[in-house]
């Protein structure tokens, strides 16, 4: 015997969708699984979100690199690591301590090994401007007014 979902309830749920939560997000802050609160949406006849597109991703000596929002391909495989410095390990062995990869043309998704070079932190740091080095540069967005 099943208990019929009240429909206060799932509106409010749906109200928490509706404003991006996730199922599982849902589901969790009404004490239930993912799948009940798909359940209760598609019993009442709830619009469901598009699916996201996948992520970009390169393969590269076997490993998966996926675009992360800061722009740079990163593998989850395992041992994270950036695909950047594995083009340059693999070709030029071992990044020594205090150095970094730099992508000459600035282009975080252009990692072919012409594009990269080997340059210690504080040349690297020198090339951006004061608050806007390379991991801050795209969370950032300039508001013009």
């Amino acid at each position: 015997m099943s208990c019929k979902p009240d429909i206060k309830t799932t509106k409010e749920m749906y109200a928490l969708y509706h404003k991006g939560y996730s199922l599982a997000q849902v589901g969790k802050a009404f004490g239930v699984s993912r799948q009940t609160v798909y359940l209760r949406f598609v019993r009442r006849g709830c619009m469901m979100r598009e699916r996201t597109s996948p992520l970009p991703f390169i393969m590269f000596s076997g490993k998966k690199y996926t675009r992360r929002a800061n722009g740079y391909y990163a593998s989850t495989n395992n041992h994270r690591s950036f695909l950047h410095r594995d083009i340059w390990e693999a070709s030029n062995g071992p990044i020594p301590t205090g150095f970094d990869v730099h992508h000459k043309d600035f282009d975080k998704a252009h990692n072919v090994l012409s594009n990269l070079e080997l340059i210690s932190k504080s040349e690297h740091a020198s090339k951006y401007p004061h608050r806007q080095n390379q991991h801050t540069r795209s969370r950032y967005k300039v508001i013009k007014l």
